[in-house]
């Protein structure tokens, strides 16, 4: 029996390390003493067969300690998640009906407080109470009964299709056939390592807890935010020698990501979904050796196994563990030939006893053994393989509507009941989309009920007070209908890909460190550019691509980013304070950094009529962080005291404020707008000093000032309404500064020394700037002009080869870029045309 084999293992090595968590360690003695204890008390309070105990504790050698406990006493256990939705937590309490639950003041109490009775086992007069008690194994004369194979020992939940979870019964027969099987094919003992890293919620839990207990190693476990953290399990994988590890392939894939080095020479254990070619390549060159797991929860965590020696055999989930029978069979439940699909049925040892308090889903899913054995059951799985010649089976995929998802099981039916319970939702839908190879994410559409109107949002918020974490959708999507067969079924393979609302790119100047994050994002998630406020996670992070962004922020920045710290703050602008604490500059200094990163020559850009370079930041997102890249911005905003108010003057100041950051030439300069003729200027007065410009970009602007910018007051207001695409009937006349206050919030942290307001400071820098074009005589620039030029707008004249020609003694490139004037600097179509044409001319 499994109880006696644990303990005769125990006596055989009793001053080896058991188990270890966060630097406590106890040997097998102080482990099984601290259990024969516990269980003890545990048949003082009711525990005997099927009797259930409900546990949740943290992670900790506590834990397996108390998992024990419950065993040796002859009942049941039923792990819980502190973390999971108190409403599922209550119907599985309601369901089991636990005698009592046992926990820890490390839980917080409002969580615990479930409606059974509390074993709290570190509050003092508990703690007294069992440590009183007797350490050695009970005999059967202590238990309330002696123990049976068909016993009870544990229940787990797993997603159910109607919207109710279902509890699996496992029997101490189908437990202690899994650790005997695996010991087989491992050949575990003493001095070996096995990581346990699972939640106990979760049934690959099972043997990473118990294996190394079974077989005299030491379990290494992994505190829950270790676990969740690729960088932190790493270190302590080499840290503690690990030998062993279990995970998903999803898991396995973020430690290949962040932590390959740790991986070589690792025996891994994977399972629990699918396993691609890719990560089992990556795998294999790393030099592991990897053997899969394949098993439903049904049959106790594995029935199958496969050491996987090519990426090609990805797919085989291989032959059967000890006393384990495979039926490949077809719609009449009649055998496949080999080679051909069919539905895999398991039956055997591992088999459950059916689903705890479902009569109707035990008989439907838990069919009489082909093998004709006398009470014994099959398990149908859903799943379709196919038999290869040497006998291994290949998975092909599901037969129905569920799903596994990070290792998971999802029942897509329990995610549509979630959302059902909506009032605004008349019908919901649910599937797991691939739009990104690699990147499987779980996204539920709605229509919606009559006069309602869901929020995707709020309906993400719905299901996760009701499901837990793996089981909400990264996105609801709101649709008029559901797409339909022709038969009239739901076409899920014609649901849209969700399309994800973006924020402003250029709200205000971004730091450094928010510029860098959101070209890491981006880069990460496959998107052209990602602003400062828009979360990961909704744009379609998921735990692999976020192992990815660690890697990046790790090589990029220098510092390290714990995922559950990207969970709390998923938006560049969050994430830049959290992790570095850097606070804006003042936005408004003359020479702006944008970006330091980098050692080629600095791209300098010249500011716009609005007097700022902030725009320049979201250019700085699709240059290659080898460019440095500073912003040059208006005098005005420091309020000096002699005016910079002349073009000639401003290029002289700025000149001087370059050559500081870059002493000799040649230099690069750009500039957009009224930052074009900037630019020229700029340029022209460091020839006058005998240095040369490698590059000089001018965007869509003419060296004289044109009639649609030559504004009064009252045009230049009706400009910036223009620039910002409002609809001008929509304000009265005359036009006044408070119209366009709304744009100017980005100045509002800044010290004005109570002369003017944002919008009045705004619109007098253009003033100023308006008259020093007017009054501006262009200089002859000898060298290459880049005149990038856009469609005519209501805002702006197209660039003009000839007007420029008479300023340029060399050559002016032209290039179409066939946008607006305004989407010069903001369409990330537009500015990754831009960064190509600048470094292809710079030899890059």
């Amino acid at each position: 029996m499994l109880v006696q084999a644990l303990e005769a293992r125990a006596d055989s090595v009793p001053d080896l390390t058991a188990l270890e968590c966060e630097g406590v360690e106890l040997t097998y003695r102080e482990a099984h003493e601290r259990a024969n204890r516990l269980a003890r008390h545990l048949v003082a309070r009711g525990a005997g067969p099927d009797s259930v105990f409900a546990v949740m504790l943290p992670r900790s050698t506590d834990l397996l300690v108390t998992l024990l406990a419950v065993l040796k006493a002859g009942a049941a256990y039923l792990a819980l998640d502190p973390e999971h939705p108190a409403e599922r937590v209550a119907f599985q309490i309601r369901d089991a009906a636990p005698v009592a639950l046992l926990t820890s003041t490390r839980i917080d109490a409002d969580r615990t407080d479930v409606g059974v009775p509390r074993i709290v086992l570190d509050d003092p007069a508990t703690a007294a109470t069992v440590a009183a008690l007797p350490a050695g194994h009970l005999t059967d004369a202590e238990r309330a009964a002696p123990p049976r194979p068909e016993d009870l020992a544990y229940i787990i939940y797993t997603s159910g299709s109607t919207g109710t979870p279902k509890g699996v019964e496992i029997p101490v027969r189908a437990l202690h056939n899994l650790l005997e099987a695996m010991r087989e094919r491992l050949s575990m003992g003493p001095g070996d390592r096995m990581l346990s890293v699972t939640t106990a919620t979760f049934d690959m839990s099972v043997p990473e807890l118990f294996l190394p207990y079974y077989t005299g190693a030491r379990a290494v476990i992994a505190p829950r935010a270790t676990g969740q953290d690729p960088q932190a399990l790493g270190d302590l994988i080499r840290r503690r020698e690990i030998g062993t590890a279990q995970a998903t392939p999803t898991h396995w894939h973020m430690l290949a990501t962040v932590s390959p080095a740790v991986l070589r020479g690792l025996r891994i254990l994977i399972g629990g979904e699918a396993l691609s070619e890719k990560l089992a390549a990556t795998l294999l060159d790393l030099g592991a050796e990897v053997i899969q797991w394949y098993g439903p929860t049904e049959t106790t965590v594995w029935s199958t196994v496969h050491p996987v020696t090519r990426p090609e055999d990805a797919a085989v989930i291989g032959t059967p563990l000890r006393d384990t029978r495979l039926y490949v069979l077809d719609e009449e439940r009649a055998p496949v030939p080999p080679g051909a699909e069919g539905e895999l049925f398991i039956a055997g040892a591992g088999v459950a006893r059916g689903y705890l308090n479902r009569p109707e889903l035990t008989a439907e899913r838990f069919l009489p053994d082909r093998s004709g054995a006398d009470g014994a059951l099959m398990y149908r799985t859903g799943d379709v393989v196919r038999r290869r010649a040497d006998g291994a089976l290949e998975y092909l995929g599901r037969a129905d509507h569920q799903v596994k998802l990070h290792g998971f099981r999802v029942e897509l039916g329990e995610v549509e009941a979630a959302l059902e319970r909506s009032d605004d939702v008349a019908q919901a839908a649910a599937t797991v989309r691939e739009d990104r190879p690699g990147d499987r994410r779980l996204v539920a559409y709605v229509t919606a009920a009559p006069g309602r109107t869901p929020d995707g949002g709020q309906l993400r918020d719905l299901v996760a007070d009701t499901l837990p974490p793996y089981m909400v959708p990264t996105a609801v999507v709101a649709l008029a209908e559901f797409p339909r067969t022709p038969n009239g079924k739901l076409d899920r393979k014609a649901l849209p890909a969700p399309v994800v609302t973006r924020t402003a790119m250029v709200e205000t100047h971004l730091t450094q460190s928010e510029l860098l994050l959101g070209r890491l994002f981006a880069e990460v998630l496959g998107e052209e550019q990602v602003g400062p406020r828009d979360s990961f996670f909704d744009l379609g992070g998921s735990s692999v691509l976020a192992a990815r962004l660690l890697a990046r922020v790790r090589s990029e920045m220098g510092l390290e980013l714990p995922i559950r710290t990207l969970v709390e703050f998923p938006t560049p602008a969050e994430l830049s304070r959290r992790l570095t604490g850097e606070e804006p500059q003042d936005s408004f200094d003359v020479l702006l950094p944008l970006m330091t990163k980098g050692s080629a020559r600095p791209l300098f850009c010249m500011r716009h009529l609005g007097g700022t370079a902030w725009c320049y930041g979201v250019l700085a997102q699709h240059f290659s962080l080898d460019y440095p890249i500073y912003g040059l911005q208006s005098h005005t905003f420091q309020e000096l005291d002699t005016p910079v108010d002349t073009i000639a003057a401003m290029a002289a100041d700025y000149a001087d404020r370059i050559s500081a950051v870059q002493p000799e030439g040649p230099y690069r300069i750009l500039g957009w707008s009224f930052g074009g003729v900037l630019a020229h200027a700029v340029a022209a007065e460091f020839q006058k000093r005998g240095a040369e410009i490698e590059f000089l970009g001018v965007f869509n602007t003419n060296p004289h000032i044109t009639e649609k910018e030559d504004r009064d007051e009252q045009g230049l207001i009706e400009l910036i309404l223009l620039i910002n695409g409002k609809d001008l009937t929509a304000y009265e006349r005359p036009l006044r500064y408070d119209d366009i206050a709304e744009f100017a919030d980005m100045a509002t942290n800044y010290a004005w020394h109570g002369r003017r307001s944002a919008a009045e400071t705004f619109v007098r820098t253009m003033l100023t700037d308006l008259g020093a074009w007017k009054a501006h005589t262009p200089e002859k620039y000898s060298g290459t002009m880049h005149l990038f030029a856009a469609e005519p707008s209501p805002v702006a004249d197209a660039a003009s080869s000839e007007a420029w020609a008479p300023y340029v003694a060399g050559e002016i490139a032209r290039h179409e870029l066939g946008c607006g004037h305004e989407e010069m600097l903001s369409s990330p179509r537009v500015l990754r045309r831009v960064a190509e044409i600048v470094t292809a001319q710079l030899g890059h």
